[in-house]
């Protein structure tokens, strides 16, 4: 049971990165956490005590997250993924 949650903790977690990455390359630079908390399902109310949230994504993240994927493929820019 332990081990089935740790793996959706470390899912939940990726995909959390993968959106704020994607958010910060399109220039926002900060992210509601009551948002980002809906994006991955959680109820409305439970999210909207977060609503007042931020998570500032700066040079600090940009860092962190090119360290993150040292050795993984790159999409080049302008291709098309379907």
């Amino acid at each position: 049971m332990q081990e089935q949650h740790d793996i959706l903790h470390e899912r939940i977690k990726n995909i959390m990165l993968d959106v704020m990455a994607v958010l910060y390359d399109n220039g926002i630079k900060r992210v509601q956490v009551g948002a980002m908390m809906r994006l991955l399902g959680v109820d409305d109310e439970k999210a909207a005590k977060h609503d007042n949230e931020l998570l500032e994504l700066d040079e600090t993240f940009a860092t962190m997250m090119a360290e993150l994927n040292k050795g993984t493929t790159k999409v080049p820019d302008g291709a098309t993924i379907h």
